[in-house]
């Protein structure tokens, strides 16, 4: 008796004591939803009424930096995809001059895992869809998730395929022996009348079973800017042609208000000015199958507008 004792005393210590460093923020490293005080009665409200509000017009699409952008159903759903952080790993340097902004939504994606793309951790989110494959639906939201792969050939200024292999201590990060990091998932998300289609930092020639499972799509989101960091600029214009977009939407480039120099991308401004294109002049803007119809690889660029800053301010 006196043994057990003494082993449920220790054992008593080592969970009180875990639990103190488990719980110390210096210490997380990881998902932390369990600290939120709210809960998911809109999900409810969804399940029971197909949405949180009356359908507006359009779907509106705010872009949060990098690759980050936030979509909203006309039935009031919202999705973030790809929000980021700096690297943890301290490998790729500083490339973030702010955190992302913790963000209240339904639903947060992410296409791969990768530092700029999977900061799952700051959103307040009722359900988190990463590196997803198949089908998700709910209220006016539908979400398919296709399987492929990360470009793993630098097209660009900086080869930065190269500090892939020494980081991974091998001579090719290409597929089909690719490490995790090296997939990604490609989002269809399909609402409001509209299919948008989240690229990721997907390799620019899929197989075609691939694209089979994309089909033609309304708007995607292509990542180009002028350091051709992801896609050069005949892969992003090959990759909006394969999907036969009305909309393309660039985004992986250098936003100077969230993003250090040390991240070696450049603006998009370049790529988008070989298009028909429309420079906008706010974080969001509101689509509709109707206020697209006759536009064919029109080529929409926020900038530097964000909400990220917004929101960090």
């Amino acid at each position: 008796m006196k043994n057990t004792s003494k082993k449920l005393v220790v054992i008593s210590l080592v969970v009180m004591l875990g639990g103190v460093v488990g719980i110390s923020k210096e210490g997380i490293t990881h998902l932390v939803s369990w600290e939120s005080g709210k809960n998911h009665n809109r999900i409810i409200q969804i399940q029971n009424e197909g949405g949180t509000r009356d359908a507006m017009a359009g779907v509106e699409v705010s872009y949060y930096s990098n690759s980050s952008f936030k979509v909203t159903s006309p039935r009031g759903i919202s999705m973030m995809v790809d929000p980021w952080r700096n690297d943890p790993s301290g490998a790729w340097g500083l490339w973030y001059r702010i955190e992302f902004p913790m963000s209240d939504v339904d639903i947060g994606l992410s296409t791969h895992a990768h530092f700029d793309h999977d900061a799952l951790e700051r959103l307040d989110a009722n359900m988190l869809l990463d590196r997803m494959g198949g089908t998700f639906e709910l209220g006016d939201v539908k979400i398919t998730g296709i399987a492929d792969k990360h470009q793993c050939v630098a097209p660009g200024i900086v080869t930065w395929t190269e500090a892939v292999k020494q980081f991974e201590g091998r001579d090719d990060p290409c597929p089909p022996t690719n490490f995790r990091h090296m997939d990604n998932s490609i989002y269809l998300i399909e609402t409001g009348g509209l299919r948008l289609l989240m690229w990721g930092d997907n390799r620019p020639n899929p197989p075609q079973e691939v694209l089979d499972k994309i089909g033609q799509v309304d708007v995607v989101f292509v990542p180009v800017d002028g350091s051709r960091h992801i896609l050069d600029y005949e892969q992003a214009d090959s990759v909006v042609d394969m999907v036969g977009a009305k909309v393309a939407i660039p985004h992986h480039y250098l936003v100077p208000e969230t993003t250090f120099w040390t991240s070696t991308l450049l603006d998009a401004s370049e790529w988008t000015q070989t298009h028909e294109h429309t420079m906008l002049d706010g974080p969001t803007v509101t689509l509709t199958p109707e206020n697209i119809a006759d536009m064919k690889g029109h080529v929409m660029y926020f900038g530097s507008h964000n909400l990220a800053v917004q929101q960090d301010g």
